[in-house]
């Protein structure tokens, strides 16, 4: 891939400062809850394993003969190919919804682990809501015209594809978090994404986006207009789709990701994913 910043700004997008952009491991997401906040996070894990045992059983049994199908035609794939999964942390993603995009996680993860490919489980949200720091700073330099993407980016890995053993990782709990969920500059993660996966030197390299919406974030858009993000993020599909050896899939929480990647799911309720995911995993890997 030779995607620049230079070639994004043809699209008309620009941004304003990284200075203040995090990308942070999932483990170090917990040190920055407070004992109270800990306290209450256990127990939405808790609630959450209840919830969904049934399903996660269901699921990863009938995952096993999706695995099967796509072994059979692809007994190679370990060596061949890799996977980024990346999962949208919008402040929308609350309740149910967060319930949903934590069990598609966790079992995605399950599935890629028994076909042994390498892969990743990446989030990204924002710092702040409404511009965080980069706001302040564009105002104290006194409101420039069209700045470009005006908010504090944050970037999550849960798991690296150098992690030797495990599937998903516990830390894709921070999903139930509804702190953490905030904006969602949907354009700039998959680009992130796929640069990580450049990096692995695959054959075969699939990325695998996890969303319930359109990006969104109300800073940029309210300097740079309402289609701003939206236009990135299909430029960067484009050229992401146009690159070779790189596809993509999305997952939609109730809402349709068809009219944006060529292979697309939606997801309304938990106990539709034991039905849908793996048959979609294995038409994606198939």
């Amino acid at each position: 891939m030779t995607w620049s910043w230079q070639q994004r700004d043809v699209v008309g997008y620009s941004i304003f400062t990284t200075d203040f952009d995090v990308e942070i491991s999932g483990a170090k997401l917990c040190a920055t809850l407070a004992p109270g906040a800990q306290a209450l996070w256990q127990e939405q894990i808790r609630a959450f394993e209840r919830a969904t045992e049934l399903e996660r059983t269901r699921t990863g049994l009938n995952g096993l003969a999706a695995v099967d199908k796509v072994l059979g035609r692809h007994p190679d794939i370990a060596a061949t190919t890799a996977v980024s999964v990346l999962v949208d942390h919008s402040g929308s993603l609350r309740g149910q919804k967060a319930m949903i995009a934590c069990l598609l996680t966790l079992m995605v993860g399950d599935f890629l682990e028994r076909l042994g490919v390498k892969f990743e489980i990446l989030g990204f949200t924002t710092a702040a809501w409404r511009g965080g720091q980069s706001r302040r700073l564009w105002i104290s330099k006194g409101r420039p015209a069209n700045p470009g993407r005006l908010n504090d980016l944050m970037h999550i890995r849960y798991r690296e594809a150098s992690d030797p053993h495990g599937a998903t990782p516990g830390t894709i709990y921070h999903l139930l978090r509804s702190g953490l969920l905030k904006e969602n500059i949907d354009g700039e993660a998959l680009f992130w994404a796929s640069e990580r996966l450049k990096n692995l030197n695959a054959a075969r390299n699939v990325i695998l986006v996890i969303s319930d919406g359109a990006p969104v974030d109300d800073s940029s858009l309210a300097e740079n207009g309402p289609r701003f993000l939206w236009d990135h993020l299909k430029a960067v599909i484009e050229d992401v789709v146009a690159t070779p050896g790189f596809s993509l899939a999305g997952i939609g929480i109730d809402h349709d990701v068809g009219g944006l990647y060529p292979s697309a799911l939606k997801v309304d309720r938990l106990d539709q994913i034991s039905e849908r995911l793996p048959g979609f995993l294995a038409g994606v890997f198939g």
